[in-house]
């Protein structure tokens, strides 16, 4: 397959396209267009109605055009012809070099204060590329101020009732479904019936220049969304082998059921007025190579029947597979409660004499019997002193 590589390679058909001309319409070629109050000049932009004429192209009738050599220079912009965007809402611009169809007269009564006459609705596909469809005058004409071509973009290959949105340069939307082909090459139509649909949004593709087409693919392109109903995504992950020995969710790559799948080099999710909210009818699955931060000004809550801390084995054989923290104001009371009875009987044998030799020591005798009385008191507090949710492993 030949792909055109630049400009200069099209300049030679120039001349050889002929069109004919549709009843009420009219084929024009694109030579400014107002994107902003310097395009395609100040006073230019100003001639279209300022910003009310952001869309609004210079053109020429395709006839009188396709033998036009000259400068684009702002004497040449001010011959030209204008028309503006015929779909107020949904905008597509074409760019230098494009030729448009157009049709229809403005209404006389409008906000655009321009000399606008035609409405322009669909860029002529001349060579079937996403990214640029102009018949330059010669191989030193630009596209326009901002706008570079990118050798690299090829078209995205479709499959039966697809319907596909290709950006200029590499993004993408695909409405299609599982395609079950012996020679397919995409990565999602392993499994799924024919008739299971799946939305695919693409920016940044990562075009081969090597070949003809491209089918995306979610481990190089740049970022993508993926909204699926039956089809596996073979998303490679930082977290591979088992997830979780506990809740043993499965594998990215092999889940078949309807899933939101979101790939990219960093993920935001900010939420500027209210809450973020996140529920799940099984598990939330985390998982880092590094480190995981829970920030909260005021406080930050962690609320179960049971939190483990630590990597939980849940093997029966382990004769203690969890162990429960300890309360901290059980355990201080208990602590507190020891701490002054010891000093309690410290203080009494400090003090205590015997006499005469082998008779009780009645001090003594009476310290240990207050301190063995308060070690079976705080029994209770001991049993206390364990969480009943926070554990360890």
């Amino acid at each position: 397959m030949r792909i055109r590589e630049s400009l200069s390679s099209i300049v030679s058909s120039i001349g050889k396209n002929n069109f004919t001309s549709l009843e009420k319409t009219q084929i024009g070629k694109v030579y400014g267009v107002v994107t902003t109050e310097d395009t395609p000049t100040p006073s230019q932009f100003e001639r279209a109605g300022g910003y009310n004429g952001i869309g609004t192209i210079f053109y020429l009738d395709y006839n009188q055009a396709k033998n036009v050599s000259s400068s684009i220079n702002e004497e040449f912009l001010a011959s030209c012809k204008l028309a503006i965007p015929k779909d107020p809402q949904s905008r597509y611009y074409p760019l230098k070099g494009e030729l448009v169809i157009l049709e229809g007269a403005v209404a006389p009564t409008s906000q655009i204060s321009n000399t606008a006459n035609k409405s322009y609705y669909t860029i002529l596909n001349l060579w079937n590329n996403s990214q640029q469809n102009a018949q330059p005058s010669n191989d030193t004409d630009s596209l326009g101020s901002t706008f570079f071509e990118n050798p690299n973009i090829r078209p995205l290959i479709a499959y039966q009732g697809d319907n596909i949105l290709q950006g200029r340069q590499g993004a993408s939307l695909r409405f299609s479904t599982t395609t079950r082909l012996r020679t397919n090459p995409n990565e999602w139509s392993q499994v799924g019936n024919e008739i299971d649909p799946i939305t695919i949004l693409t920016n940044g593709l990562a075009f081969d220049p090597n070949k003809g087409f491209y089918v995306e693919q979610i481990n190089k392109d740049a970022s993508s969304i993926y909204l699926t109903s039956t089809q596996k995504i073979p998303l490679q992950t930082d977290k591979t082998g088992v997830l979780n020995n506990l809740t043993n969710p499965l594998n990215v790559p092999d889940y078949i059921n309807s899933q939101f799948v979101v790939n990219g080099d960093r993920l935001v999710l900010n939420s500027k007025k209210d809450e973020v909210m996140i529920f799940a009818k099984t598990n939330v699955e985390i998982n880092t190579k590094n480190i995981i931060n829970l920030n909260g000004d005021t406080r930050v809550h962690l609320n179960s029947n049971q939190v483990i801390l630590g990597s939980f084995n849940p093997n029966p054989k382990i004769l203690f597979p969890l162990q429960p923290v300890l309360l901290g104001y059980e355990t201080m009371f208990v602590l507190k409660k020891i701490q002054e009875s010891l000093v309690q009987l410290a203080s009494t044998l400090g003090s205590v004499t015997s006499a005469p030799e082998g008779s009780p020591i009645v001090g003594l005798n009476t310290a240990g019997a207050e301190l063995l009385k308060d070690m079976k008191k705080l029994l209770d507090g001991i049993k206390k002193m364990p969480s009943k949710k926070v554990f360890v492993s």
